[in-house]
This record gives C-alpha cells, structure tokens and sequence, in this order.
C-alpha cells in the first residue's frame, strides 16, 4: 500500500499568521513530500480557513505521526483522502445545563470529541437554561458521544438535540 503514495489531506486552520508554516514543520520532519497546498481564504468560516495539502510520504507509520503532529498544531484534520476524519455536531441542551455542572458536561464530551463553541442562555436562576454546543469529533466516535448524551440526560435530567453536518 505504501512506498512513496500521495495523501491528500483536508484540514482547518486558524485564521491567522504562521498557522500554515505551523503545519508545515511537521510534514518535514517526518520526511514527507509537499506535492501541493491550496489555502482557500474565500471559504473561511468561523474563523478556520479550509486548506487542502497533498504529500507524498512513503510510510504508513510516518502519516500516522504526521497527523497526531498536525492536531498537536491545532490543525482540525477533516479528511484523508476524500475519506471524513472529523464531523460537526451542533447539539442544542435543554435543561438545568448550568446547575448540573456545565463544566462537567464539557470536561467529558471534550474526552470524546472536542467542544469548539458554546453559546449559553439562561433565562432565569430557578428555570431551565439552554446551550448550544458546536462538537468537532472524529466520525468513528460519533456513537461513543451519542451513548454519552443518553448517559447525561439520565443522569442529569438534560435533553440533546442533534445535528450533523
């Protein structure tokens, strides 16, 4: 399968200075081959640029590491080779998310996926609290996270909604 195979790879960066060179350092270290890079600034959203590099890397061992070295960067890795590494999931709460520790809920999603956005409105101390949460995941964990959710709403009282794009 390997000995010498271009990979394309389809990730998000921060838009901001040096973040490009940033992954840049990894590819090289790990002795791949920079065949091209397109950085798509016209596609920006929430602040990530999309940018699609193709490397030539003659190893399967040297990707792996390649890839835990772009995340280690900041890099959201969305797919390899055409294939979805990572999915969005917009979920709205319902429930008393803050009184039953907000920062819980995120510490144990983030151990599973990561919460990248939280928009939070509570209306009133004594009455139920909504959020929405913007979780990146690696598509092979979405139904890790999904058994998460049922655990907290039994656990406590909480209601998710889900959606994936």
């Amino acid at each position: 399968m390997f000995g010498g195979k271009m990979i394309t790879i389809d990730i998000e960066l921060k838009d901001k200075p040096g973040e490009l060179l940033k992954i840049l350092t990894p590819i090289s270290r790990h002795g791949a081959n920079v065949i091209s890079i397109i950085h798509s600034r016209e596609e920006k959203r929430g602040g990530k640029v999309p940018v699609r590099i193709v490397i030539d890397v003659d190893d399967k061992e040297k990707l792996k590491k390649i890839l835990e070295d772009l995340e280690k960067e900041g890099a959201i890795i969305k797919k390899i080779d055409g294939k979805d590494k990572k999915v969005y999931l917009d979920v709205v709460v319902i429930g008393h998310v803050v009184d039953t520790d907000v920062r819980d809920t995120i510490d144990r999603i983030n151990e599973i996926g990561l919460v990248e956005d939280l928009d939070l409105i509570m209306p009133h101390p004594d009455k139920e609290s909504s959020a929405m949460m913007r979780i990146i995941v690696d598509e092979d964990k979405i139904e890790e996270l999904f058994y998460l959710f049922e655990e907290l709403e039994k656990e406590k009282g909480l209601l998710f909604i889900k959606s994936i794009f």
